[in-house]
């Protein structure tokens, strides 16, 4: 044997066989600090003379065999300490063996109408965990805005571009880029520069708002059944990326291992870091409400189908205790929904829904001008109608005429579902305000390319 090779090997032994505190001599391997996020959030803040409560969610990726201490102290922002929140700070704990702990800042309600104001939360951790971000952003809706007086469109409406690049709307969260409708997509594709976060919105059972964008759990879950049927617990008991895979959607004819995100919602495999192993699962409205603050959304109304859960009440109540009216569209191709939701948050923005807007298209085709229409900001359209299950005739939307009147009437153009480059340039050359698309990294990719640039080869 080889002199070096022989030392190497006697000191492995000898080093196994010793009483020393290392993993040899305990037989395991040392202990890898687990990733640590704590989740930026939002909270409404509550009746003037009230205290409400924002709950930072801390969670690791992997338990630790020790406790993991996070240390830390509000700092303000745009909002004031002693005012809009409570000074705080102090040492959360995530026990050995778990998981999540919660950080709570006690908010100050008034009856001040004003903006959502922030303040951050500084953390340091134990040397067991590693924090992905040290600053945290809590926000503080503004719920004091009266929703109840007849909509007056802005001018300019901020949904339209002028002339500049379309709106990237990530459909569902982007289905062919991320596994569709949960935030784990949605977290992911605003990281990336999506402008618009599309989700659809059901009622459950036990009238909870979920987001998922079927009838029923099928396609995207490993569970079976209507969502009407089935109450938020068992919802929540489901794998929201079971049939996702990379660039393809949700077929369900792949091979076990291209399911590269399946088992992450029951935990059985932990988690990316940054990410909870909720963030996988079927979220709520709300849920998306307090994750994403700061980014434009646009929310689908389904019907109500039940009849019995006061469905376009419940959403325009849940939008007004986050503030969410201007920097949202509520949009329905059902016209019931969307007059009803109308009737109840009128100052809410929306799009023209269906029968209405089909009558406008063809009521201005040619030399005929569009009327005005105050009470929504934009169109939501496909280029032609064979994409409407509803609409029995072929009529092509997206033309130049249509592009002018609705922007002659002060409404945007966002036009679904595009998802071939080529289509994509096709459709940004009507001047379209928004491109929604299942694959917003590509249509991401479009945009930072200079326009005298940008090519499909």
């Amino acid at each position: 044997m080889n002199s070096k090779l022989l030392v190497a090997v006697l000191a492995v032994l000898l080093t196994a066989c010793s009483d020393g505190n290392d993993s040899y001599s305990t037989g395991v391997a040392p202990v890898q600090p687990s990733s640590l996020t704590v989740f930026p959030m939002a909270a409404p803040e509550g009746a003037a003379g009230s205290m409400q409560e924002l709950v930072f969610k801390a969670a690791l990726t992997a338990p630790q065999p020790e406790t993991v201490s996070i240390r830390y102290q509000t700092r303000a922002l745009s909002a004031t300490a002693g005012e809009d929140y409570l000074e705080t700070s102090g040492v959360a704990e995530i026990a050995a063996g778990e998981l999540e702990a919660n950080i709570v800042v006690e908010l100050l309600g008034d009856a001040t109408e004003e903006i959502a104001e922030t303040f951050q939360l500084d953390i340091s951790s134990s040397e067991n965990a590693e924090p992905t971000s040290t600053e945290i952003v809590g926000t503080i809706a503004n719920d004091d805005t009266v929703c109840d007086s007849p909509y007056i469109k802005a001018d300019p409406n901020r949904w339209r571009v002028n002339g500049g690049d379309p709106l990237n709307y990530a459909h569902r969260g982007g289905v062919i880029d991320f596994p569709e409708n949960t935030l784990y997509a949605y977290a992911e594709v605003a990281k990336a520069g999506a402008d618009v976060l599309e989700m659809d919105v059901y009622q459950t059972l036990d009238n909870e708002l979920v987001i998922i964008h079927d009838l029923d759990v099928d396609r995207t879950t490993n569970g079976s059944g209507n969502i009407r049927d089935l109450t938020l617990a068992q919802l929540r008991e489901l794998d929201a990326a079971y049939w996702f895979v990379e660039g393809e959607g949700t077929p369900h004819d792949q091979p076990e291992e291209a399911y590269s995100f399946r088992g992450i919602a029951s935990g059985d495999v932990p988690p990316p870091a940054g990410y909870r192993a909720e963030d996988f699962q079927i979220p709520t409205l709300e849920e998306a409400l307090q994750r994403f603050p700061h980014e434009l959304i646009n929310v689908e109304l389904k019907p109500d189908l039940d009849g019995v859960g006061n469905y376009e009440q419940q959403v325009a109540d849940l939008l007004q205790r986050y503030g969410r009216h201007d920097d949202l569209i509520a949009a329905s191709f059902v016209d019931e929904a969307a007059n009803n939701f109308k009737a109840v948050a009128p100052c809410v923005h929306t799009s023209v829904p269906l029968d209405q807007g089909t009558l406008l298209v063809l009521g201005s085709l040619g030399d005929t001008p569009m009327p005005p229409v105050p009470e929504h900001v934009a169109f939501q359209v496909p280029p032609d109608t064979s994409q409407i299950g509803q609409v029995d005739i072929f009529l092509q939307v997206l033309t130049e005429d249509f592009v002018t009147d609705s922007h002659n009437s002060n409404l945007a153009v966002q036009v679904w579902t595009i998802n071939t480059c080529e289509d994509m340039l096709w459709v940004m050359g009507f001047g379209v305000d928004a491109i929604m698309t299942d694959r917003p990294l590509l249509l991401e990719e479009l945009l930072n390319t200079p326009a005298d640039q940008r090519s499909c080869d």
